[in-house]
């Protein structure tokens, strides 16, 4: 299942619907120049390990488009 790029939220819905284990690490900028929407959060990198877990990383969109 390709998801980068997705909402983190219909992400989630997606892989609890097949009952997919997944872990989530959430990105921040070093430097917080610009407030971030935080319940925005996106997918930018995915991993399937072997036993069938997800690792997703997820960030923060920085515009004004939401999910």
């Amino acid at each position: 299942m390709d998801i980068i790029a997705q909402c983190l939220s219909v992400v989630k819905e997606q892989l609890d619907e097949v009952n997919a284990q997944y872990l989530i690490s959430i990105t921040s900028p070093t430097r917080n120049l610009s407030k971030l929407d935080e319940d925005n959060l996106y997918v930018i990198r995915q991993q399937l390990d072997d036993d069938g877990v997800y690792h997703l990383i997820a960030a923060a969109k920085m515009g004004k488009e939401k999910c």
